[in-house]
């Protein structure tokens, strides 16, 4: 299993005030059709297809944002809350959330037991504020969810969303790069070359 640098999910709390609230909080990359044991927190190498989903958030701004209180729900099929989370989040930092970890917060607040519920067909997800204002919203489809391909945008923090697909390529590979939960989405896609276009390399 990949070795990831994960803020964890406590947050470890600045010495610094940190700023209000804004925008600049994003989802990061998802995976919704894990294939393999990803969390490094569930205490086992066991694969579990609700473990081991995960979310990751990314503070895309360079000052710190409190988080206390900020929820993960899924916005279509169930609106109850997937997790609470605390602490303050760096400028340029990211948090992963996986699936074990929502289970667990859930047990403890005593909401019902689903975990992150990435459905595979298509889905959106919500970061939710403490006031109830939705910091970040984001849509996917069943042709943005693959077995241990994630969906994230290129480059962090920017607009455009890929599947990162190094570890189960499509064909012909939307990236050719391996997810990252924790990591920088960084690489250059894999530019799709055909017959006529490797020929035209050797021409005069």
């Amino acid at each position: 299993m990949r070795t990831a640098r994960v803020v964890t999910l406590a947050i470890v709390l600045f010495a610094a005030v940190a700023a209000p609230a804004c925008a600049d909080v994003v989802i990061n990359e998802l995976m919704a059709d894990p294939a393999s044991d990803w969390s490094p927190s569930d205490g086992d190498d066991v694969y579990d297809s609700l473990d081991d989903e995960w979310i990751e958030l990314l503070n895309a701004g360079g000052e710190a944002i409190d988080m206390t209180g900020w929820r993960l729900r899924d916005a279509v099929s169930d609106s109850s809350w997937k997790f609470e989370f605390s602490g303050v989040l760096a400028g340029g930092d990211m948090v992963v959330l996986y699936g074990n970890e929502a289970y667990a917060w859930e047990d403890a607040n005593g909401y019902t037991r689903n975990g992150l519920s990435l459905n595979n067909g298509g889905d959106t997800i919500e970061l939710v504020r403490p006031d109830g204002s939705v910091a970040a919203r984001v849509e996917y489809t069943s042709a943005d969810t693959r077995d241990d391909c994630s969906y994230g945008r290129q480059p962090d923090g920017g607009a455009t969303w890929v599947l990162y697909d190094g570890l189960n390529p499509t064909s012909p590979p939307a990236t050719g790069l391996d997810p990252t939960p924790g990591e920088p989405n960084v690489g250059s896609p894999v530019e799709e070359r055909t017959w006529g276009r490797i020929k035209a390399l050797y021409q005069d």
